[in-house]
Order: structure tokens, then sequence, then C-alpha cells
């Protein structure tokens, strides 16, 4: 039997789930060959899918040489051939299929480099980022100045709303070629974007971050560690549904507290409280993924492209 259309593509929206996660995994050394992944029921009451959809999904990526069925055994990280020594075959294919819809479009591969840094890097595209909790301003922050390259401008500021009354709006978002939020100050910050003629992007956070954290929360506990509290109030507001009695916040202004975490168990730690807290031991960033949601990187990558391509071609274009 045929499977429809809708059930094809949830399909394909949880092996592309299940893969990511095991190529970030790979790329930031927290999995490597042949350690276990979770199994076909771990991953379907996690995700609320069908078994057979998950074991479809697994079959896939096997095939794609990406992961190992044994049968009984579970699924195990598949060896991963490497290029260069450091550029994993799954990447490269990724990469092959990028040169051949460059191909497509008459991009040469020899041009590609020079077409993307005309659409990423013909000039520097401001953002103003602006939120309540330092952790958030830092995190969020980070990202999109190192995954974006965005020249970020942020603040932290409890009351947006009232500021732009008074006296406009805020003056860390002038002069910025739009302002970034989330969804906690969007309403705030609508105004101030008319008022500069800007767009606003209201950033969504990653679902596959909140299902880590979710699933961790249901697994025995997280300890937050941040420098405001209302960041691990946040944390606990995306966790929805999920017990989250586990919850535990240790401030970063605590060292004794901090020192006295237990490592071996998941621990959440900003990067405005890992700042902080430099050169202490600290486990590596959790979880393994970005907090900015894969529609809020289209819409700020559409953003990077249209400001660098109106500097190339003019506004005539």
């Amino acid at each position: 039997m045929r499977r429809r259309a809708g059930a094809a593509g949830a399909e394909d929206s949880l092996e592309e789930l299940i893969r990511g996660r095991i190529v970030a995994g790979i790329h930031v050394g927290r999995l490597s060959a042949g350690d276990r992944l979770p199994s076909y029921r771990e991953v379907a009451d996690e995700v609320g899918s069908d078994l057979r959809a998950v074991a479809r999904a697994y079959a896939a990526l096997e095939r794609k040489g990406l992961v190992q069925v044994r049968g009984r055994s579970g699924v195990f990280v598949a060896p991963q051939e490497r290029v260069g020594g450091r550029v994993l075959a799954d990447t490269a294919g990724w990469f092959v299929d990028v040169l051949r819809e460059a191909w497509h479009r008459r991009i040469p591969a020899a041009s590609l480099s020079a077409f993307a840094r005309e659409c990423t890097a013909a000039r520097v595209v401001r953002c103003a980022f602006l939120e309540s909790t330092v952790d958030q301003v830092e995190s969020i922050g980070a990202e999109l100045r190192d995954d974006f390259g965005f020249e970020v401008c942020s603040c932290t500021a409890e009351h947006f709303g009232s500021r732009s009354a008074q006296g406009g709006p805020p003056r860390e978002a002038r002069g910025a070629d739009f302002i970034a939020t989330t969804a906690f100050h969007a309403a705030e910050l609508h105004e101030a974007a008319a008022q500069l003629g800007v767009p606003l992007v209201v950033i969504c956070i990653n679902p596959q971050f909140i299902r880590e954290v979710q699933r961790t929360l249901s697994q025995g506990g997280l300890t937050v560690v941040c420098v405001d509290p209302l960041f691990a109030e946040r944390i606990r507001l995306v966790a929805g549904e999920v017990c989250t009695e586990g919850l535990r916040t240790v401030l970063a202004a605590d060292r004794g507290a901090v020192e006295a975490l237990d490592l071996s168990r998941p621990v959440l730690v900003s990067v405005a409280a890992r700042r902080l807290l430099h050169g202490m031991d600290l486990p590596r960033s959790f979880p393994d993924q970005p907090m900015i949601s894969p529609e809020s990187a289209r819409e700020l990558h559409a953003l990077l492209v249209r400001f660098n391509l109106e500097v190339v071609r003019g506004p005539a274009d």
C-alpha cells in the first residue's frame, strides 16, 4: 500500500530529526562509532510516533551508512568515513547535493564560494537582540553572531514597551538592520520595529532543544546553572507537560554550589554562567542542539541574504 503524502512527510521529518541528532553528536564528540542509540520504543515514546515509522527511519539511515541495526542488540552508530581526516561522509554527501543544486542554477562549482560570500558577507548586517534575561541575551546572541555572522547589539531590559513610549524605540535598536527577540517580548517590540522601519524577527526555541530537555527531565532530572533565575523558569515553561519537579536551579554567583555539582548528572550551563565561571571544571554544553529553531534560522538566513544581495545587486534589482 502506498503511504499517504502526509504520512510520508512525517516520516521524512522523523528521519531528519534522528539523523540531525546523530550527526550533531558525532561532530561535537558526544557520539562515536559503536555507541548505542535510543531504541525504537524510546524514540517512539519521546516523539509520539509509531514504532514502525521509527523502524523505517532507522532502516533508511542504515542504508545511508549512518547507523547499524543489529537485530535485538539494538541500533548503533556506524563507523564514519572521514574525508581529509575531519569531514563526515554524511556532510560531504550534503555538500554534493548543494553543488548539484548550484549546477541546476548554472552556478559553477568554482564560483560557488564567491556567490556564497556575495549572499552572506558583502556587508555587515546589524542585529539588535533584546530580551529580559542575561542568560538568553548571551546564549541566543552568541548563536546570532557565531552561526549567522550578524553584528549583534544586545541588551537586557524589563520593560521595552514603557521605554519606547517614553523616548521612542530602545536606544540599542537604533541603527540596526533588524530587531530580534523571543515570544516573551514580541508584542512590546512590534511598534518599535515599525517606528524604525526594520523587520522584527521573533525567535522560536528549537523543538529538538525542548525535546532533549523534556527527555532529560523525564529520565531523572536536570540542573540549570544560570545568572538569572528567570532563565530556569523559561526552561520550566518550554518543558511543558513534562514533570519539572526534577528541575533544579543553581545560580552562577553561588560558586560553592556550582563546585558541589555532580557532573556525572545532566547539567545545563548557560553561556552567561559559563562566562562568569570561567576556569571552573564545567560539563560540556548541553543539550547538543542550538536554541534557535530551524524555522527561525530560515527567517534569519533570508534576511542575511536579502541585505547582502541588496548591496551587491543594487536596489533596482
